[in-house]
């Protein structure tokens, strides 16, 4: 009893120097006092008692706050927001070594925080200036070629080389470089400066006029070729810290580090531009034109409905290693498009309308900023852990939102 009283103490202090109770025993005022005590004391000792009981219980109930962190680890469906669509599988991998150029298509990889390994490492600029070229403004871009190959020592990943060449030249129009330079190497081959890249001033490895000579020739100016320098490059509009909530370094692509694209989805606009052109248009469009890094197989019932991911996780088995890495990504922005998709990267021909007029007729669903004049396809993702990636992973969305605004509204707020 006497430490039930010493618990009430400080109350009955406090209630003293109001006035409200006099110097008597404690219990004598509950029973005694005007009514008014017995209902304060009363409030405070049931709150009191709630708050013990609340404490008990989160030792078996999770009542802490939910933060972001915990909610990686499971799907979370929000009254109002979008259905969860059911897993699907990735069914291609895709990196771009050199900006707007040729591809490589992969069976597997490494995803980085900057996206996948090797992707968009490499950009062209003009040494008028050194700022960045890309297919926006010579779609001949896409007859270069890369691809990977094996160094002298195949057991030395370190060795592999990439082959650049343009598409349909000659033997000798073509040059190898490491693929992962040591920067023994750069200094021995490149000069690090200033470059530019969307009226953003970055650095980078400038390659000798040895390695540039076939392009400057193929392009019918000077050019070089440059490798990302050690100054970090960040993400940009959705992207960007104010947006994302962190800074997250990348290498040299327009936005963030990693899209992502619906085999369902350029299947129906492929079917659109069927009807609307019968074969006028020779053979089906490729994903390639929109330039994704991971593809997937989605539902053909359901395309576009990576438009409404917030949340994703991608989880890769490699039996060979006894081992399953799971990623997760933050599906930031739909990604608003120009008109490089009319480029055929097979010939660089530039169609004057298509698929650019049929996707504006049906895929303006993005009123953010300068997405509200462009039509969307794919999403920009960044990725929240590292790990190996392949196809055949599986991809699950763990959370949907149907707030999704391009370069206005911030990650935490969809």
């Amino acid at each position: 009893m006497d430490s039930i009283k010493s618990l009430f103490a400080p109350v009955r202090t406090v209630l003293e120097k109001l006035g409200i109770l006099s110097p008597q025993n404690l219990w004598n005022d509950i029973l005694q006092q005007h009514w008014r005590v017995n209902a304060v004391l009363l409030i405070i000792i049931t709150a009191l008692f709630g708050w013990i009981i609340m404490l008990t219980l989160a030792r078996y109930i999770d009542l802490a706050p939910v933060k972001p962190s915990d909610l990686l680890d499971g799907v979370v469906s929000k009254p109002g927001s979008p259905p969860i669509p059911p897993p699907t599988e990735i069914v291609s991998l895709r990196v771009y070594p050199i900006k707007s150029c040729r591809g490589v298509e992969l069976q597997s990889t490494r995803m980085r925080r900057t996206g996948l390994t090797l992707d968009r490492n490499w950009m062209f600029v003009t040494t008028s200036d050194y700022k960045f070229m890309t297919i926006r403004g010579d779609s001949s871009m896409t007859l270069i070629d890369t691809a990977l190959v094996e160094g002298d020592d195949p057991k030395d990943p370190s060795n592999q080389q990439l082959e650049i060449s343009i598409h349909g030249g000659s033997p000798d129009d073509r040059i190898r470089i490491p693929a992962f330079p040591t920067q023994e190497w750069l200094k021995a081959n490149t000069t690090l400066r200033p470059v530019e890249i969307w009226e953003q001033e970055t650095d980078g490895y400038v390659y000798a006029e040895k390695f540039n000579t076939v392009f400057s020739d193929f392009f019918r100016k000077e050019v070089a070729l440059v490798y990302k320098g050690p100054t970090k490059r960040l993400n940009r509009i959705n992207g960007q810290k104010d947006m994302y909530g962190e800074d997250i370094a990348t290498n040299f692509p327009d936005v963030v580090s990693l899209q992502i694209a619906n085999e369902a989805s350029i299947t129906d606009l492929n079917r659109r531009l069927r009807e609307k052109h019968g074969e006028e248009l020779g053979a089906a469009l490729t994903i390639e034109r929109f330039r994704p890094n991971i593809i997937i197989r989605g539902r053909e019932d359901h395309p576009w409905e990576e438009d409404t991911w917030k949340r994703i996780r991608i989880t890769t088995t490699l039996p060979s290693e006894n081992a399953i890495y799971k990623i997760e990504l933050d599906s930031i922005a739909r990604c608003a498009r120009c008109q490089v998709p009319n480029v055929n990267p097979d010939t660089a021909e530039k169609h004057a309308k298509e698929p650019w007029d049929e996707l504006m007729k049906f895929r303006r669903v993005d009123s953010g900023g300068p997405a509200k004049f462009k039509p969307c396809f794919g999403m920009l993702c960044i990725p929240r852990r590292e790990g190996k990636i392949a196809v055949g992973a599986k991809l699950e969305v763990l959370e949907t939102t149907a707030n999704h605004l391009y370069s206005v509204r911030k990650f935490a707020d969809l």
